[in-house]
């Protein structure tokens, strides 16, 4: 669980404990009042605020039990222009593995770190899960191994172009729809926000 969905849990939490307690208190002094409405408004949307982290939390745990594994090297990092910690955005980690095939790919994890963290350290091995084009990952596996063509992963040297396919893509956060190649993360021209192609 991220910093964000630790902050909207708690949020959540505390809107339905508040607005549960007032409307009782409504309910038992003030039987009828068009105000029971406000508190029941805070139930609803603290609700809604804890049934969205406990779905994007059941998602990642789906993608682990049913996605390939992957060993990656951390490779960088990139902004998650989504929030703000501190007046400074999170960073998601960027990794390169090898798929199935032995082709290089890339791929940005969720991790949404503050930045001057060193949790995920760049050149160490993570284990990553794909399942339909969606990457989770093992907080819990970052470690110091050397992998098998471990140099290609680390290397700046740019993919044969023989060994891509381009896709068109349709940007999640503005809409804009643009080329990208297929297996890599891909920053959209446009809103700069980073998505895996």
């Amino acid at each position: 669980m991220n910093i964000a969905q630790k902050i909207l849990l708690i949020m959540g939490i505390v809107y339905m404990a508040v607005g549960g307690v007032i409307a009782v208190i409504f309910v038992l002094f003030i039987k009828s009042s068009p105000f029971i409405l406000m508190p029941l408004f805070f139930v609803v949307l603290g609700a809604s605020f804890v049934g969205g982290v406990l779905f994007t939390v059941r998602q990642k745990k789906k993608i682990s039990k049913l996605g390939k594994k992957y060993a990656a090297k951390i490779y960088g990092y990139v902004n998650n222009t989504s929030y703000m910690v501190n007046g400074c955005y999170t960073l998601n980690t960027k990794v390169h593995y090898f798929d199935e095939s032995g082709t290089e790919k890339e791929a940005i994890l969720p991790t949404s770190f503050a930045r001057g963290s060193d949790t995920y350290p760049i050149g160490m091995t993570i284990d990553i899960y794909e399942y339909r084009g969606k990457y989770s990952f093992d907080a819990g596996s970052v470690r110091n191994e050397v992998l098998f063509r471990e140099d290609e992963l680390m290397d700046d040297k740019p993919v044969e172009p023989e060994k891509t396919t381009i896709v068109a893509v349709c940007c999640e956060s503005c809409g804009a729809t643009y080329q990208a190649q297929k297996g890599y993360s891909n920053k959209c021209p446009y809103c700069g926000n980073y998505y895996n192609t």
